[in-house]
């Protein structure tokens, strides 16, 4: 047996790809105006693993990059002027009544816990279709709440739907757990390949799949 073909060295190698990715999604974060690109871009990458798809990481980060430039970055300060919004009612629910303190920061809760939920889904189904930004965010919010099991079982969810032939993928998915946040929108049973959902055919309108180079 080649050691080519061995578990451990499927292992190392696919370390060391997470390592080089995280790696460059830090350097790409340092002006920190690029984060939200760099978060897009390293969905991106991660998604063409799940595909299937195995090129040059540094050439594919550049690429995915360039793509969700300004809709990242339109997306990433909308969604950070509302989280910063939610911070502010927090506080001004503080200087309430306790009854009015109460009711606010119980509707609060409610729709932080939705921003979170939504948050997750937010950059993989940017790098998935080719859409606004408007759409983005509705169909995060959509479908983190039609999955709501599987958004509150997102860090020990198992996927099964997408089938990866190359076992180096196999373990890049494996290995941590945004593999898995990918693969959940990436999942068959999740979208068909017109952009619906097979839950409830034409219920979230997801946009056009992106055909990546």
């Amino acid at each position: 047996m080649s050691i080519l073909d061995t578990r451990i060295y499927r292992w190392l190698e696919t370390a060391t790809d997470f390592f080089l990715l995280n790696l460059l999604w830090l350097v790409a974060c340092l002006p920190v105006v690029t984060i939200f690109p760099s978060t897009a871009a390293m969905f991106g990458v991660v998604r063409d693993w799940v595909r299937g798809k195995d090129g040059s990481l540094t050439r594919t980060f550049i690429t995915r990059f360039r793509e969700n430039l300004g809709l990242s970055l339109l997306v990433g300060a909308i969604w950070t002027v509302f989280g910063v919004a939610l911070f502010l009612d927090f506080m001004v629910a503080n200087q309430l009544s306790y009854w009015a303190e109460i009711i606010l920061k119980s509707v609060l809760v409610l729709v932080s816990t939705v921003y979170a939920f939504g948050s997750v889904y937010l950059f993989p189904v940017m790098v998935h279709y080719e859409t606004d930004w408007k759409t983005v965010i509705k169909n995060s919010l959509l479908i983190s709440i039609g999955r709501m099991p599987t958004t509150v079982l997102l860090p020990n969810y198992k996927h099964r739907g997408t089938q990866i032939s190359s076992p180096t993928l196999r373990e890049r998915c494996r290995l941590v757990g945004i593999g898995q946040v990918l693969a959940v929108v990436l999942d068959q049973r999740l979208v068909d390949t017109e952009g619906r959902s097979p839950m409830q055919s034409g219920a979230y309108p997801y946009g056009t799949t992106r055909c990546s180079a």
